[in-house]
């Protein structure tokens, strides 16, 4: 008699091919630029070695503490905006214009048919000195001359990547409200929940998932972009993104030095991301 295959050993073995997939594609880059972050460069030549100088100098230069900083705190204010303003975008789709919610979706979906250096520029057109943004308020009276931080600056990056990153981090969050039932929020109602208690004892718990989603888009792509901090931002708003890509390119490139500082950020971004989740998930049992 044929024995039946255990659903396990068939599952496992299906997933097979995505681990192999997974672990050549993303795995082994990753562990061979974290072995590479223990070289060191002498001039255009990599030498094998087994040392921490490379992320010593990462803790004591005061360069790339600084740039550290100020990469945390643009992911950081900019997920700060872009997850509310995503939220709440989902939850007029699925609760408030329920039948247009679809038509809505399908408009935040086309905005990311358009290129992303073509975004950008059409965000440095906006907020240029002679952009959009100063000549209407020119125009109107409200200011006598353009606005000189609104381009080349902090502000200016995030600006832009709010623009860039709230289609991406409605998807996650809508998806997961769209599995919410309007049931669950009248129950809570009936039972005299207000509007602040009832979204975070009911539906963020619920959309949690989607959420958290949205905050890792958010935050990692905004931690870790470099091209909108070169466009918008002007040598005052320079992001690590920028430093590890100076390091692996032009004369005075040293990959073992920007394969330290890749690492060096993607351990600030984990911690980051826990611990705002662990934040989340106590919120929401209070």
């Amino acid at each position: 008699m044929a024995t039946q295959d255990h659903p396990f050993a068939v599952s496992a073995a299906s997933l097979l091919p995505a681990l192999v997939v997974y672990a050549v594609l993303l795995v082994v880059p990753l562990a061979a630029l974290f072995g590479l972050g223990f070289w060191r460069a002498d001039g255009f030549t990599l030498i094998p070695d087994l040392s921490l100088a490379n992320y010593q100098r990462i803790l004591t230069t005061g360069l790339y503490r600084d740039v550290l900083i100020r990469t945390v705190q643009v992911g950081m204010i900019t997920s700060a905006i872009v997850v509310p303003v995503a939220f709440a975008l989902s939850y007029v789709m699925r609760f408030v214009l329920e039948r247009r919610g679809a038509l809505i979706l399908q408009l935040v979906l086309l905005s990311l048919f358009s290129g992303y250096l073509v975004r950008i520029y059409a965000w440095r057109t906006i907020l240029g000195k002679q952009g959009l943004l100063n000549s209407a308020l020119q125009y109107l009276g409200l200011i006598d001359q353009p606005l000189t931080f609104l381009i080349y600056s902090n502000f200016a990056v995030v600006v832009t990547l709010v623009g860039l990153l709230i289609p991406l981090a409605v998807l996650p969050i809508y998806s997961s409200m769209a599995n919410v039932s309007r049931d669950y929020l009248e129950v809570a109602q009936d039972l005299g929940a207000r509007r602040a208690h009832l979204v975070r004892t009911v539906l963020l718990p619920m959309t949690l998932p989607g959420v958290g989603a949205a905050f890792a888009f958010s935050f990692l792509l905004a931690a870790g972009d470099f091209v909108t901090p070169a466009l918008v931002g002007g040598t005052q708003s320079i992001m690590i993104g920028n430093v590890i890509a100076d390091q692996f390119r032009g004369v005075g490139a040293n990959w073992p030095l920007g394969a330290a500082l890749s690492f060096v950020m993607i351990a600030i971004v984990m911690l980051i991301y826990l611990a705002v989740m662990q934040l989340l998930r106590r919120v929401t049992r209070w």
